[in-house]
């Protein structure tokens, strides 16, 4: 069936937000499991966790060759100043993903899912950003 490959995607996203980011203000972007302690958070910057939330290996071809892979990657953006603010990272987040639907390495890169996640706190905005991932083989 191939390796699974959700790490090697979600390090893909990051590299891929990090290298193409053209705001001025550059949030700092890291994998969910990085962020284990709580209580801790900088309002001064904002930030982007990016999570793989599961892989789906589909058969196709004959004799059992080949697989593609369908790759879910959350995108969580959190900001602290305001709606203005928080609507441009949210959107060059879009902007690079709609920029790079074909990948290096993969079939095709997607934006599935959008959501606002507004906390019910003064000044503390979030969204969260659902893309795919499809690659043949891996």
């Amino acid at each position: 069936m191939g390796n699974s490959n959700m790490y090697p995607t979600v390090t893909d996203m990051k590299t891929l937000l990090n290298d193409n980011w053209s705001l001025s203000t550059h949030p700092n972007i890291s994998f969910m499991w990085e962020e284990k302690a709580t209580g801790f958070m900088d309002d001064r910057r904002d930030f982007i966790l990016l999570t793989p939330t599961h892989e789906d290996p589909q058969y196709f071809g004959l004799f059992g060759q080949d697989f593609l892979h369908i790759i879910y990657v959350k995108i969580d953006v959190h900001s602290f100043q305001n709606l203005e603010h928080h609507e441009n990272l949210v959107n060059e987040v879009v902007r690079i993903i709609k920029e790079n639907i074909r990948r290096e390495d993969f079939v095709d890169l997607v934006l599935t899912q959008s959501s606002h996640d507004n906390d019910m706190y003064r000044n503390i905005y979030r969204h969260s950003l659902v893309v795919r991932y499809r690659k043949l083989n891996p």
